[in-house]
């Protein structure tokens, strides 16, 4: 819980690409780190980290499962 209140962030939806020609989605930022979000997806049900490419959209993404592992992630070289 202390990791995330430190990196939480009023949540906003981030947009994503699934595969290369898919259509554009979004996912739900709860947390950053520097340029990394954890965000949760609402299809998979997971939270995952990304960072997204200089126009704004996840490209290489995957998700983690629960936000206490994702949380981990987007701690990791803080």
């Amino acid at each position: 819980m202390r990791l995330y209140e430190q990196y939480a962030v009023s949540p906003f939806q981030q947009p994503c690409l699934r595969e290369q020609n898919s259509p554009t989605e979004r996912v739900f930022v709860v947390a950053k780190n520097g340029h990394r979000l954890l965000y949760y997806d609402d299809v998979e049900e997971d939270f995952g980290v990304a960072t997204p490419d200089a126009d704004g959209v996840l490209r290489n993404w995957g998700n983690y499962g629960p936000l206490v592992r994702a949380i981990l992630v987007l701690d990791e070289n803080a």
